[in-house]
């Protein structure tokens, strides 16, 4: 990991550890994720607890990430897919965003343990994400915007993080989870 963010003072003897992850906004507010009439993404109510509770337990401080979906086009809004926010207003608040979450940790320099995004969305896909596919909107392996992003700033900062996806399918939360673990446990 870069000097710039692994604080000297987290290894001293007895020193609290100062340990982040940076987290897509829906995982701490899932009333952000796109909802229309007649539907909405599939969503839980609140946070995912599921991930919260143990960044919790385990005193991992939390830099969440505005929403870009949420800030460019508010809630309710209809569905869209990577390629419908394949434009340069779009890109531009994605960097913004990514570029905030990195200046949040050099002025900190905590230890970043991971980064969690949502799985499926055109913004915070880590593995999936949804892209128009002959004229319908439909999941397809890639990331989002902001997580690609996230990612890009990250490797310019020289800092080597894992990026989770996180997603509310049968099994998904369960690898998620057990990725978590290992990292909080490191």
């Amino acid at each position: 990991m870069s000097d710039t963010f692994h604080h000297a003072a987290n290894e001293s003897a007895g020193s609290p550890r100062d340990r982040v992850v940076i987290l897509a906004h829906c995982i701490m507010n899932q009333s952000t994720r796109a909802r229309w009439e007649g539907g909405g993404a599939t969503r839980t109510e609140g946070a995912v607890e599921e991930i919260i509770t143990p960044l919790l337990e385990h005193g991992v401080g939390i830099i969440q990430m505005e929403c870009p979906e949420q800030t460019l086009y508010g809630n309710p809004r209809p569905p869209r897919s990577r390629d419908d926010y394949d434009t340069p207003e779009f890109k531009e608040k994605c960097r913004e965003i990514a570029v905030r979450a990195m200046q949040t940790i050099e002025n900190s320099t905590p230890e970043v343990i991971a980064a969690l995004g949502f799985e499926g969305s055109p913004s915070c896909g880590v593995e999936r994400t949804t892209r128009t596919i002959k004229g319908s909107r439909a999941e397809s392996p890639g990331e989002g915007h902001l997580i690609e992003a996230l990612r890009q700033e990250m490797r310019e900062k020289g800092l080597d993080t894992p990026i989770i996806g996180v997603g509310l399918r049968e099994g998904e939360m369960s690898i998620a989870l057990g990725k978590l673990e290992t990292l909080l446990k490191g």
